[in-house]
């Protein structure tokens, strides 16, 4: 009996062990991005543009969810690739009662609809942005925590390195964003044109098939004529 809790005691960690290293993202630099995360970015920067907010919001996808790989935070609670705040946007865009329930759904539409997720960043930037009078480094600050920075010193801190953690990584995007989108255009016009070069090879197939005469019509039909009697 001894013999076997000694084994399980040591067959215990070993099975226990969770492999996050499955879901490890990398986060340190865009160029080691994979290519579902330099999407996602590209997304977030085409969304925001309009607005000049391009930068921004690839920045804050960046910084919340490391470009869609960590689409969750249990703890605040915040979801999607911009990790908005449940509560918060239950509050603003539902007339649902804030339940548990209610919860689960909102963090799961917001994690599989980006274009939802997108609107719902941009929306609360421009809103602090107007809030802020245009303040971008207010706005970067109070898209994270609101209005408590301003009178509570800890919560100003966090606040100011968030900023802090968007204003570099909207520089490096800066250089980054415009090498990938013309590489990733090119792509896209190089299969482009493989498409089109397919269709017109088929087109060109058919045209052939229909204008070349078939071995009946080239050859004339030889009768045999019975004598009469």
């Amino acid at each position: 009996m001894k013999k076997i809790l000694i084994l399980l005691v040591f067959l215990i960690p070993a099975y226990a062990e969770l492999p996050l290293y499955k879901i490890e993202g990398k986060c340190v630099d865009p160029k080691n991005f994979n290519e579902r995360q330099k999407q996602v970015i590209l997304y977030a920067y085409n969304y925001g543009a309009p607005k000049g907010l391009g930068y921004t919001m690839a920045a804050i996808a960046w910084k919340e969810s490391c470009a869609g790989e960590y689409m969750v935070n249990f703890s605040d609670p915040s979801a999607g690739i911009y990790h908005a705040h449940i509560p918060g946007v239950i509050k603003k865009y539902g007339k649902y009662k804030d339940t548990s329930f209610i919860r689960n759904l909102v963090g799961e539409l917001l994690m599989r609809d980006s274009e939802f997720a997108s609107k719902v960043a941009l929306d609360t930037l421009l809103y602090w942005q107007k809030r802020r009078d245009g303040n971008y480094k207010d706005m970067v600050k109070s898209y994270n925590k609101g209005f408590s920075w301003e009178k509570n010193k800890r919560i100003d801190k966090i606040a100011e390195a968030y900023y802090q953690d968007i204003r570099m990584n909207v520089l490096k995007l800066r250089n980054f964003i415009p090498k990938y989108t013309k590489t990733h255009n090119n792509t896209l016009k190089i299969e482009l044109e493989n498409k089109n070069q397919n269709i017109k090879n088929t087109i060109k197939e058919l045209q052939n098939t229909k204008t070349k005469p078939s071995s009946n019509q080239t050859k004339q039909e030889k009768f045999f004529i019975m004598p009469e009697p």
